[in-house]
This record gives structure tokens, C-alpha cells and sequence, in this order.
């Protein structure tokens, strides 16, 4: 089978299309699955790139985001089809301990995220544990393989920790981005007031164009004031902050008293500078989220079914073959939704 494998961390030239091996027997309670489309997340850059203090082993194939259809199964995998599409979880924890145990895997030691710890979807088949995967409609794939990494992030983060509700104001920054759409797309089905933070005028026009009728903000240096005056200076119940360093002060700053930030990534910097009268000031509370849990995925997966409209913008796809041309798209910054690698 053809396979990206990245043998060192690098440039995108380190990225190479080889033939692997796919002859190994199955587990009873494993499935194979014919790797349709895998969605691009910074994982995948960080992984590429190494320094990231996380316990990495090379060779790897990245990929976290797969959507695809079952080819075979083992004994035990009585309520799965083969021909049937499915989406994964991405994560993968001991089973044994009392976080897996309680369904908090993304809490256990061991947890590993496939395309970053372990391999992933830059190749056209890969084997799995059934318990990992849900069915998905045949149709959309190529939307349905944008949806894990970033919805069950947005779901853990507001919905699991932030108890978001539709009497909340949430304000997102970079809400035209794979995690910051899905997080527009979950508090606009929920009914909460949004408020869309981004880069441009252009990014702007496009959540507009995509229907949905939030208030948006341009990024500039009187941000935190806007949004102050947008809340009667009250500022917002809830922020989704997975930017990090360059964003991480205004959003304790936008917060109003007893507000919650929901605290999911570090796309600019892992070191902030912080106020900490702000937190025990206004009684804030801050959560953090690595990815999220099987439940998390499960209820992110039975919100979309029932609200396809909600499913993720896809920007560009690739072919396996232009991996690099994908890389450094998403590296550039400059897209608005999801590029996919179509396998």
C-alpha cells in the first residue's frame, strides 16, 4: 500500500510517498479500513517540524482526521459491515486505568494520538481497534474526515467543560480556522450569541457568505474594547482560545466576571505572560483541553448527523502525492476552513 511516511523531522521534503506492507492478520476486535480522505491539523505540522517537547518517535505517518470504508474485520466485530463508511477517533489510551476506565481517556498517561504518536491516514489502508470508529453516511466523506480532530476538540472544550448554553455570549478567535469553524458551527446549533474573531475582511465575508449571521470582529489593537462595547462593557461568558501566546491575555481581558475560558491550543507560542488579577479578580474559570474523549466524539458526531449544514468547510484537497503542496498551504495561514489529503 502507499504510504507517506516521514522518516525525520524537516522541511516538507521530508515527507515521502513509499509502498508499505499490509499483510498482517487482524485481531478479533480489529478492522481495516481503505482510507478515503484525511484531513490536515497542526498536528501534523508540529509533527513534521519535531521540538515540540512531546515524546515523538520517527518513522511515523501522519494523519489524524480519517474517514473511510471498512474491507475487512475480525471475529469479534459483529455490529460493523464491511462496505460501511466510518469515521475515527483519534486517540487511543491503556484501556486499563481509572481514567480510561471512567471514559476519560484523553486524561490517561498512555493516551496516543494516532497520525502524531502512532500512524496514522497519510496512507491507503489502516488497521484499528472497531471500538474506534462510528458509521458515518457514505455521502459528504470528504466533510466527515474534516470533523474529528477539530469537533472534538470544540465539543470537549465548550460544550463537556465550558457548559455552553444558548443564554451565553461566546466570542472564538480565528473563527474561520478548522477549529475555530467547528467551534461556530457547535455554538450556533446550540443557540448561543457568537462572536466570530478574525484575520481579515475577506475571512469575514466568508462566514457571512457561509450563512452564518453572527458578529464579527477584525483583529486589531482596540479588539478587546469592541467586544467590551459589543456586551455593554460587560465582556462574554465564555472564550475558545487556541491561538496561545499572542491572544492569551486579551482573552482574560474580554472575559466578564465569573466568565470561563475554554483554553485548547498554541498555534503562536507556548509562553504567555499573565495577569493573575484578572483570574482571581473576576472569578474566572480556565480549562484546558487535549483533544477529548470517545463520548465527546460520539455527541459531537450525533450533533452533526442531525445538523449537516454544520459540517466543515473544506477549502482544498490534495492528492497523496502532493502532501507537500498541502503542508505548506496550512503552514502559509492563509486558508479559510480544512485541506484534505484524498488518499
Amino acid at each position: 500500500m502507499r504510504s507517506v511516511i516521514l522518516a525525520e523531522h524537516g522541511s516538507v521534503d521530508q515527507l515521502k510517498v513509499s509502498f508499505t506492507g499490509n499483510n498482517h492478520p487482524l485481531k478479533e476486535d480489529e478492522i481495516r479500513i481503505n482510507v478515503k480522505y484525511c484531513a490536515l491539523n497542526h498536528l501534523d505540522l508540529w509533527l513534521r517540524k519535531g521540538g515540540t517537547g512531546d515524546k515523538l518517535t520517527l518513522p511515523r505517518v501522519p494523519g489524524s482526521d480519517i474517514a473511510g470504508v471498512i474491507v475487512k474485520k475480525g471475529s469479534a466485530v459483529g455490529y460493523l459491515d464491511i462496505g460501511e463508511a466510518v469515521l475515527l477517533y483519534p486517540g487511543v489510551g491503556c484501556g486499563h486505568c481509572t481514567a480510561c476506565l471512567s471514559g476519560q481517556e484523553s486524561q490517561c498517561h498512555e493516551f496516543k494520538v494516532v497520525g502524531y504518536n502512532i500512524d496514522g491516514g497519510y496512507s491507503e489502508f489502516i488497521t484499528v481497534k472497531a471500538k474506534q470508529v462510528v458509521q458515518i453516511p457514505n455521502d459528504n466523506l470528504e466533510k466527515w474526515a474534516a470533523v474529528p480532530i477539530s469537533y472534538i476538540t470544540a465539543w470537549n472544550a465548550l460544550v463537556t467543560k465550558a457548559k455552553l448554553t444558548s443564554n451565553d455570549t461566546l466570542a472564538i478567535w480565528g473563527a474561520t480556522g478548522g477549529l475555530g469553524f467547528a467551534a461556530t458551527s457547535i455554538a450556533h446549533g446550540i443557540g448561543a450569541r457568537v462572536i466570530g474573531i478574525v484575520g481579515s475582511e475577506e475571512k469575514a465575508d466568508f462566514l457571512k457568505r457561509y450563512g452564518f449571521a453572527s458578529e464579527i470582529v477584525v483583529r486589531s489593537d482596540s479588539l478587546v474594547k469592541e467586544i467590551r462595547n459589543m456586551t455593554s462593557n460587560k465582556g462574554v461568558d465564555v472564550v475558545l482560545d487556541h491561538v496561545g501566546k499572542q491572544t492569551w491575555s486579551k482573552s482574560l481581558k474580554m472575559l466578564k466576571t465569573g466568565g470561563r475560558l475554554a483554553f485548547c491550543g498554541v498555534t503562536t507560542g507556548t509562553k504567555a505572560e499573565t495577569d493573575l488579577r484578572y483570574i482571581f479578580g473576576k472569578q474566572l474559570t480556565i480549562t484546558g483541553s487535549w483533544l477529548g474523549n470517545q463520548s465527546d466524539f460520539h455527541e459531537a458526531v450525533g450533533f452533526l448527523r442531525n445538523r449537516p449544514h454544520l459540517l466543515p468547510f473544506i477549502y482544498q484537497v490534495f492528492n497523496l502525492d502532493e502532501v507537500g503542496e498541502a503542508h505548506t498551504l496550512m503552514e502559509r495561514g492563509d486558508h479559510i476552513g480544512k485541506i484534505l489529503l484524498k488518499v
